[in-house]
């Protein structure tokens, strides 16, 4: 639906997207997460006709769009700050487009009426903007971007200004609302929590390249590179080198623990590599130092400290060679601080890097 090849994009001397290529699906809720400066704005500026790519194509159904003017090409935009002309009605903003077109007025009512009933403003039709909420202003620039039948919907941001009870909201409106449209919403945000819920798709993206693409729960449960994993959630990272590599299993020697760690081999990987394994906190077993158990992976420590956040605890173990790694846990474990304890994992439930220092550390 929407093809982006060999994109790159420099501002002077700073190459903000380099050799960017990406495809989105007829009617997907596609997102882009990354941290600021990532690229992910010039992307959409990109797309929109904003700014011209240095090198690359952009296609949208198979028709190529980096030549055309803003105003031919098949896109809505609505930005972090909605802007809404403070002198017009709901229903005046809505009608701007529609009426620089030459629609009739008769034709104009009976959609703007449709896009009020299901962006859930029918009420609001003859307010102004300085009577309406955040969220609302915000529903009336997707109604006012809808209006235009665009074959591609992208949104920069357009909930970062507002509370978090409110962003939580709107993001089930922009579900519901993307769903009984059927237009390809390509969104862009920094944060996670927002992505992951908004997503049918998404890509990671880290100082102009694209890292990963897949579901939310792809990139989360199997991330190929580590700043995915830890931008997705809370990671624990150990060392080690590669032992051996046997039968689908990698043998990892732990840096300062008398301890082999078993990972599921996902990749290829050479014996001698210094690696760095990460352990999202809620996969760790907590167990009794004493307990027995079949799985091979085991840490023993002691129980520094219990957090409560409300919706899970968070438990800080020292293992015996003084690092520190956390646990989550949704009830609590019957352990006290200062008791010795034993730390459980599954191999499936390790990401395995080859170490960005190139060598394992101590």
């Amino acid at each position: 639906m929407v093809h982006i090849e060999g994109i790159t994009k420099s501002f002077g001397s700073k190459t903000v997207l380099q050799n960017f290529s990406l495809n989105l699906e007829q009617g997907e809720r596609f997102v882009l997460l990354g941290r600021s400066g990532c690229g992910k704005t010039t992307l959409l500026r990109l797309i929109a006709g904003f700014d011209r790519p240095d090198r690359g194509s952009i296609a949208i159904e198979g028709k190529p769009i980096n030549l055309l003017p803003i105003e031919q090409r098949p896109i809505g935009f609505i930005f972090q700050r909605h802007a809404l002309f403070p002198h017009m009605t709901v229903y005046d903003n809505i009608a701007v487009g529609p009426r620089v077109r030459g629609v009739d007025e008769s034709t104009l009512s009976h959609q703007i009426d449709e896009l009020l009933e299901m962006t859930h403003l029918t009420g609001l039709r003859t307010a102004w903007p300085n009577q309406l909420s955040g969220g609302e202003s915000q529903r009336v620039a997707l109604a006012r971007a809808l209006i235009n039948r665009p074959k591609v919907l992208l949104l920069d941001e357009p909930l970062s200004a507002l509370d978090e009870n409110l962003r939580q909201n709107l993001r089930e409106e922009l579900t519901r609302i993307q769903e009984a449209c059927g237009i390809t919403f390509l969104f862009v945000t920094h944060d996670r929590a927002e992505a992951m819920s908004l997503a049918d798709r998404m890509a990671v993206l880290e100082g102009g390249r694209l890292l990963q693409v897949g579901t939310p729960q792809e990139l989360y449960d199997q991330p190929r590179h580590p700043f995915v994993a830890g931008f997705l959630g809370d990671v624990n990272r150990v060392t080690g080198k590669v032992e051996r590599v046997l039968e689908g299993r990698i043998f990892i020697a732990m840096d300062g623990l008398q301890r082999t760690f078993l990972c599921d081999k996902t990749s290829e990987i050479s014996i001698g590599t210094a690696v760095e394994c990460y352990i999202r906190p809620e996969k760790i077993t907590l167990l009794a130092e004493t307990q027995n158990t079949a799985e091979p992976n085991q840490l023993p420590g002691l129980l520094e400290n219990r957090i409560f956040f409300g919706d899970h605890f968070l438990y800080k173990i020292k293992l015996d060679n003084g690092k520190r790694l956390n646990v989550h846990k949704v009830q609590p474990v019957p352990f006290k601080i200062g008791d010795r304890v034993k730390l459980v994992i599954k191999s499936s439930d390790i990401f395995l890097f080859p170490s960005l220092a190139g060598e394992a550390d101590g």
